[in-house]
């Protein structure tokens, strides 16, 4: 029988989160989908409170360390709103995302964990776009308009992903243009 580690224990825990929600993340559920006893849970997690804490840590560490490091690779502003475009409509996970974001409205760890996440989301994208479009109030609307984007597109119902997501937010570019003087 494979070894089950702790980065399946937060996979998992990722998959139920997706699909059924916060209220579907219980120890039982993880070890029956494992096929693992709880004693193999509390190997790895000081109880489902340090579980949730471990798996909150992780969806900011890939959802936000893991993209803002990516897309800083990139060497102009350009390419790297590309990147960041790109990353945040084709490759992220709208079904977690919302799950994430329901979840924050009933639990206090999770309002913590989107927070800071929302926060520097914004903060990035601000700090590109003033970049790209010089300093000023501008800059910041846009952003927030980029952020409104992105969180609506999730919410739809199916998501509004991919292809579809990248284009319309590339639809965007000539306002970058247009309010570079304001």
């Amino acid at each position: 029988m494979k070894r089950v580690t702790r980065d399946d224990w937060i996979e998992e825990g990722f998959r139920i989160l997706s699909a059924d929600g916060d209220s579907a993340l219980t120890v039982d559920a993880l070890c029956q989908r494992l096929r693992r006893t709880k004693g193999s849970f509390y190997h790895h997690f000081a109880g489902r409170e340090g579980y949730v804490d471990a798996l909150l840590e992780e969806w900011e560490r890939r959802s936000t360390d893991r993209l803002i490091a990516s897309v800083r690779s990139e060497a102009t502003v350009e390419e790297r709103l590309r990147r960041l475009n790109h990353q945040a409509s084709e490759e992220g996970d709208p079904g977690l995302e919302r799950a994430v974001r329901a979840w924050s409205a009933r639990e206090p760890r999770a309002r913590a964990a989107q927070d800071r996440v929302d926060s520097r989301r914004l903060a990035f994208m601000e700090e590109l776009l003033v970049e790209r479009m010089g300093k000023g109030e501008a800059a910041r609307r846009m952003a927030r308009v980029f952020q409104l984007m992105f969180v609506g597109a999730q919410h739809l119902d199916p998501p509004f992903t991919g292809t579809e997501l990248y284009r319309t937010f590339r639809f965007l570019d000539p306002l970058l243009e247009r309010v570079r003087g304001d």
